[in-house]
């Protein structure tokens, strides 16, 4: 008798207790803004800028880098960095591109942000009897496509 009312009992507090859940689901709250609308021939904030729509908007633009000293199997190593300011001189802290010719020639292409819009390419030949060549490049706005062309 002990063992029945003891799983009667058990029984009557497991069903109290719940057991299963129901199937239904409640709908997540939706949160609702309201805003003040201003006319729309009065523009203020965000709302007052124009942009082109030929304007990407994007900071980054490409410089093909086309070398060609025609000097044969001659061998070099180029740096394209910075111009330094108020010098004539290359920043290597700003450097862009870093690399040997081959046979003294290169085609690449190089992304660079806005601010670098004066560079300076040096190229320095291994055989210390060569003078190193310098030259400079700045940024041509009205240009759709930006080269750096060494000849």
């Amino acid at each position: 008798m002990k063992k029945a009312l003891l799983i009667l009992s058990l029984s009557i507090g497991l069903t109290a207790c719940g057991g299963g859940g129901s199937e239904e689901t409640k709908a997540p709250a939706v949160a609702t803004v309201s805003s003040t609308s201003t006319p729309a021939n009065n523009p203020t904030g965000i709302n007052a800028i124009t942009v082109d729509n030929e304007f990407n908007l994007s900071t980054k633009y490409s410089l093909d880098v086309d070398v060609d000293l025609g000097m044969g199997d001659v061998r070099a190593y180029l740096n394209v960095c910075q111009k330094k300011v108020a010098s004539q001189r290359a920043d290597y802290n700003n450097c862009i591109y870093r690399g040997p010719l081959s046979n003294t020639a290169l085609d690449t292409q190089l992304v660079l942000s806005n601010q670098d819009i004066e560079l300076i390419a040096e190229i320095w030949f291994y055989d210390e009897s060569t003078e190193p060549l310098l030259f400079t490049w700045q940024y041509e706005p009205a240009q759709a496509q930006q080269q750096f062309v060494i000849r």
